[in-house]
Formats: structure tokens, C-alpha cells, sequence
């Protein structure tokens, strides 16, 4: 039994596939995997181990988990399937009795990954030990990517996933990619998975403008003193109900002249003296038998009419306004700005409305 404990632990270490054969040889026994068809693809080779070590064939599950990890597998391995491998690894080292270097594989796991977890209810209490040991020794903080959301911030919120590998001073904000600060979600200590709600409000508590947004996490170990940060960008953009637009200043041709032009009191002259002129002709055509008496009449009514016509010049040049149009400019001015009040309103309560439209974005700013 200790030697194939041995040639197990052997297996799991070794770097490139051919070590497999290598340390079955060793333990004198045929390859673990030869009565495997062979993969074409990294997720069949994982369901493979996967069915074995739930049947608790670690022999065999081993040197399949280590062919995924190992340099030289000639297939595409993504970041979830190379930390699936590196817990199933370790598990089925701890199994076999390899706790050091099942903790390896752990802290692998939890490296490419701070979300990485067990659960209670399928692995064993040793298990779970080892694992427990390597967050320790661990630090890495974490934030999952942000999601497609369609979010009305008066009623709903945005939630963000973040978590550290072990007790740790947490700070996170929300920033836009083309500003120095940002809005601070979080910062106190944290261990673990923790879930934070943003409104959707920027740091001067206005509606967050669109655009690219990075979330921030920067933590620093409580345990080894060492930090970790990261990021995870996201697109924000506005949906909201068409505004309408506000109505132009009243332009001079909609206006009413506010000044009489120099030209009106002499023309309040000449009207004056053409009056005064007209009655004198008039008076000097009529009939001579009416008297001197009755002739000093036009004379009376010419000098009236002369006397008004200065009067209206002294008046007219000394109050050049138009107080009828300037009452009436004031009158049309003020429905205006009511109508563009009105209108301010309305689009207050569209823009009030307005819902986030949230999108993940790659990994860069803008």
C-alpha cells in the first residue's frame, strides 16, 4: 500500500504526460489511464477524472488531473477548467495522504481564482482542512464580472460580488475610466465572499453619466501583510423617454418696437404745423363776407394745431419708449419662459425615469 501511495503522489507531481507511464512503471504496475480512450479536449479528460474520483478511483483520476495542468497538454485550457483540476487534484491528494502537496494545488487553485470554495457536503473533513490551511496562506482578492442589467436605480440596485482569500482591510470603489476618484462601496475588513449594492449614483450623488466604469478592489492580508487588487469594467449607458426641446428666445421680429425712432416727433411736428397750414389756406379761401371776426378762427386753430405739433416734438424726443410695446414684449416674453418652464418639468420627470442599461466590457479602459 505505501508503495502505491508512493507511485501516486510521484504521478501528481510530475510535469509533462509521459511522467505518468514514468511512475506507474515505477510502482510496477501497467499506466493508470490505458484502458482510456484517449481525449480530444480538455472538458472530456476533465469528465473523466471527474467520474473517477467520484467513484473514488484516485489511482486513475491522478495522472488525468495532472495531464490537464502539465505544460506540455496540447489542448486550450481555460481558467475555470485549470482550477477545477488543480481542486480535484488536490483533493485526491489529500486522499492518498499527499496534504503537502494537495496544499499546493490548492493555493494554485485559489491564485487563479479567490472564489474557489468547497463544499461540505462532498468533500471530506481532511479535506476541508487542507483547504482551510492554503486560504491562509493565501492571499488574493476577487470580484466576479459584472453581469448584463437592466436597472431602474429608483427602485433596484446593482450588486457586486467581491472576496478575499482570508481576513483582510477591503476597499472597493466604483470609477469612471476617465476619472481620478470615484464612488467607495466598501472599506473596512472583510474575509470572505461579500456582496455590496450600488444606487447607481456617482460620489456628487447624481445619476452616474454614461460611459466606462471600472470596479476597484484593493485588499491588503490582515495575516501576511502582503495586498492584491483587481478590476472588472463595465459599460453604462441611459435609456429614458424622448425630451423635448425648449422653445428659442423670442427673435426681434416677433417683438414689438420698445423705442420710437428719432424720426416720429418731427414727424409729430410736421403733422402739427401741415394742420396749422391747412386751416390758414382754408381760411384764407373763404367767403370775405364773413367778417374779421369769423377769419380770426383758422388763425386760432392753426396756432393750436402748431402748438400741439412742438409739443408732441418736446414730448416724443424727451420719452423715446413705447410703453404699450414694451408692456406687450414683457407679456410674450414671460408665456415664453412659462412654456419653457413647463417643458423643464416635464423633462425632469422623463430624465427621473431614466434606467441603467449595465454591460461587461473587457478588461482595458476605454
Amino acid at each position: 500500500m505505501r508503495r502505491l501511495v508512493a507511485a501516486l503522489v510521484l504521478v501528481a507531481l510530475c510535469a509533462a504526460p509521459g511522467g505518468v507511464h514514468l511512475a506507474a512503471a515505477q510502482a510496477g504496475t501497467p499506466p493508470p489511464d490505458s484502458t482510456l480512450p484517449p481525449p480530444d479536449s480538455t472538458a472530456q479528460l476533465l469528465q473523466q477524472a471527474r467520474e473517477l474520483y467520484e467513484r473514488v478511483d484516485i489511482e486513475r483520476a491522478l495522472p488525468l488531473l495532472q495531464r490537464v495542468v502539465a505544460p506540455g497538454w496540447p489542448f486550450s485550457v481555460t481558467r475555470a477548467q485549470r482550477v477545477e483540476a488543480y481542486t480535484y487534484l488536490a483533493a485526491s491528494l489529500v486522499l492518498v495522504g499527499a496534504a503537502d502537496s494537495a496544499a499546493r494545488y490548492f493555493r494554485a487553485a485559489l491564485e487563479n481564482d479567490p472564489f474557489t470554495d468547497l463544499d461540505a457536503r462532498r468533500f471530506t473533513p481532511g479535506q476541508l482542512a487542507v483547504f482551510r490551511n492554503a486560504r491562509r496562506l493565501t492571499f488574493a482578492v476577487g470580484a466576479r464580472p459584472v453581469s448584463a442589467l437592466r436597472v431602474d436605480p429608483r427602485t433596484e440596485r446593482v450588486t457586486f460580488t467581491v472576496v478575499t482569500t482570508h481576513v483582510a482591510t477591503l476597499r472597493v470603489e466604483v470609477r469612471s475610466t476617465d476619472a481620478s476618484g470615484g464612488r467607495v462601496l466598501f472599506q473596512g475588513e472583510c474575509d470572505g465572499l461579500r456582496e455590496l449594492s450600488w444606487n447607481g449614483l456617482v460620489a456628487d450623488g447624481r445619476l452616474v453619466p454614461p460611459g466606462r466604469y471600472a470596479l476597484l478592489v484593493d485588499g491588503r492580508s490582515r495575516l501576511a501583510g502582503r495586498s492584491d487588487s483587481t478590476r472588472v469594467y463595465f459599460d453604462v449607458r441611459h435609456e429614458l423617454p424622448t425630451l423635448e426641446d425648449t422653445l428659442p428666445d423670442l427673435r426681434r421680429n416677433q417683438l414689438l418696437p420698445e423705442h420710437y425712432p428719432p424720426s416720429a416727433a418731427t414727424g409729430d411736428l410736421i403733422k402739427g404745423l401741415g394742420v396749422a397750414g391747412a386751416v390758414l389756406i382754408s381760411g384764407a379761401l373763404a367767403d370775405g363776407r364773413l367778417g374779421s371776426r369769423n377769419a380770426a378762427l383758422p388763425a386760432t386753430v392753426a396756432a393750436t394745431a402748431t402748438l400741439t405739433g412742438v409739443i408732441a416734438f418736446v414730448w416724443r424726443r424727451h420719452h423715446p419708449n413705447a410703453p404699450g410695446n414694451v408692456a406687450a414684449n414683457v407679456r410674450r416674453r414671460q408665456d415664453r419662459q412659462s412654456a419653457n418652464d413647463a417643458i423643464q418639468r416635464r423633462n425632469a420627470e422623463r430624465i427621473a425615469q431614466t434606467i441603467l442599461l449595465i454591460a461587461p466590457a473587457s478588461g482595458v479602459g476605454p
